[in-house]
């Protein structure tokens, strides 16, 4: 509700938003936006977003804004008393999915109605017009329920509601793992004025085509992979090749180390090999042979991709000695921490895995059966410490729990980082001709594809609907001859 300038949140709202925000903060090591600024201070809103990751996506999104977001919700989720006065005081507008209740859907007018009331009353809806989640990076065929709601909307306040439609991505680094990264990425309104006057002479084809650019603005902000079997080549490239495109595109800088750095790289990595399965399967096809072959050396040999990378002026005397002498000083404290959080952190992951068939549940499984199993564990270590020492040395002990579980963590990648050096160390002592053999095999495959990056860049000027491999090289000769005229002119 709005009330002049001010949006008046129940409390209700406020309270589970600052709970949620605080627990985000833990579960997750960055949340990062890219283009705030799009969002509208005030005024109707209506949020579209993909959906990767079920509810932690509207958990996520609700935190990146300080204005009450209002979502439209399947109904499945208010299947009890409790839940139902939970999700209604927060503000989650029920709709019924024909695939889960065929019988209810004529009940969705109470929804839309819902919707048209928050709207003109300057509110903000988020929706996931995907309808379900999935593990696959692709914006599925979305629903028309977005694009009806914006245009019905507008018309029954005569087109001067100023309804703002923002397409945002949600990009989960890892979807299964504590403490990852997070990136939500906003893009521009979408205009409705072209949609306005065909809504009023057909509002079916007004419907179908704002769903359709909905669509193509979602697949704009996020990793959209069409061809389904290119997901797991597309992993493997960013794998292989988003740090070398990374040191070349920003300079290898800590300071450009960035979510929305790596989010625009495998978009365009996405992009590049779709068109390439496109127009030119063949030579794509077999690059994926070639990282395939490579990948199975490494397990073979019990090497990984970073041990063959080019290593840099930092691995000298000085940093080894720094390196070991922080394994040896950080070694007390992480185990304090493992000692004290590895029975709640296991728990955790034991109900993750509940969740297999789920995956799109399992982040929230994680953060859920997280929160539960420490807050258990912590109560009744922290009692016991009570019980034994006094309450002075109990609030030392609960202060020390969740920093040292954190560092704990940060020592344990440390740890393995070092561990993999030192192996690869011992294999150079006894391998080397067969380490510097898979080093040149790695370098041949960048080079192929710095040459398909370097040709996909090049093939993006060129003004034709289908462009193969031929259509390059008679592209670069005549590139050519053109520079020999200028020279002859000269």
């Amino acid at each position: 509700m709005v009330d002049g300038n001010r949006e008046i949140k129940p409390f209700l709202y406020v309270l589970s938003r600052f709970l949620i925000k605080s627990v985000l903060a833990i579960f997750f090591r960055k949340i990062e936006v890219r283009h705030a600024e799009y969002i509208p201070a005030r005024g109707a809103v209506l949020i579209v977003a993909n959906h990767p990751n079920s509810i932690m996506d509207a958990l996520v999104l609700g935190t990146v804004t300080n204005r009450k977001v209002n979502y439209v919700g399947h109904a499945g989720l208010f299947s009890n008393r409790l839940k139902s006065w939970f999700l209604h005081g927060t503000g989650v507008i029920p709709v019924y999915r024909r695939q889960d209740a065929p019988d209810k859907v004529d009940a969705n007018i109470y929804m839309f109605q819902a919707c048209f009331e928050a709207l003109e009353q300057g509110g903000m809806i988020g929706i996931f017009p995907e309808g379900t989640s999935d593990m696959l990076r692709k914006v599925k065929k979305i629903k028309t329920g977005a694009a009806r709601i914006a245009l019905e909307g507008e018309r029954r306040n005569a087109y001067n509601l100023n309804l703002t439609l923002l397409p945002v991505g949600l990009y989960f680094v890892s979807r299964s793992r504590f403490r990852s990264r997070v990136l939500v990425n906003i893009g521009p309104a979408i205009a409705l004025d072209g949609f306005v006057e065909m809504n009023e002479q057909d509002n079916v084809r007004a419907v179908q085509a704002l769903t359709e650019e909905i669509q193509r603005r979602l697949e704009r902000v996020t990793v959209n992979i069409r061809d389904e079997e290119l997901d797991q080549f597309v992993r493997d490239i960013e794998w292989l090749y988003r740090e070398d495109l990374k040191r070349e595109t920003l300079g290898g800088t800590n300071k450009h180390n960035t979510t929305t750095a790596e989010f625009v790289l495998t978009q365009k990595i996405a992009e590049c090999a779709q068109y390439y399965y496109r127009h030119d399967a063949s030579r794509l096809l077999s690059l994926r042979d070639r990282v395939n072959t490579y990948k199975r050396k490494l397990r073979r040999l019990r090497l990984s991709d970073m041990m063959l990378r080019d290593k840099g002026p930092g691995m000298g005397p000085v940093r080894r000695f720094v390196d070991l002498a922080a394994l040896v000083l950080g070694f007390p404290a992480a185990t304090y921490g493992i000692i004290n959080n590895f029975l709640p952190y296991r728990l955790a992951e034991k109900i993750a895995e509940k969740f297999i068939d789920e995956k799109t549940k399992i982040l929230l499984a994680l953060m859920i059966g997280g929160g539960a199993a420490f807050t258990l564990f912590y109560v009744a270590q922290v009692a016991a410490v009570w019980v034994v020492a006094g309450e002075a040395w109990a609030l030392c002990y609960f202060i020390s729990l969740p920093s040292t579980g954190l560092f704990a963590l940060s020592y344990i990648k440390f740890f393995h980082k070092q561990r993999e050096r030192l192996s690869l160390s011992l294999f150079l002592y006894s391998n080397r001709l067969l380490f510097d053999k898979m080093r040149l095999e790695r370098k041949r495959l960048i080079a192929e594809f710095d040459a398909v990056k370097d040709e996909y860049m090049g093939l993006m000027n060129v003004d034709a609907p289908m462009v193969t491999t031929e259509a390059v090289n008679d592209k670069k000769k005549k590139d050519s001859r053109n520079v020999s005229g200028v020279s002859g002119e000269r």
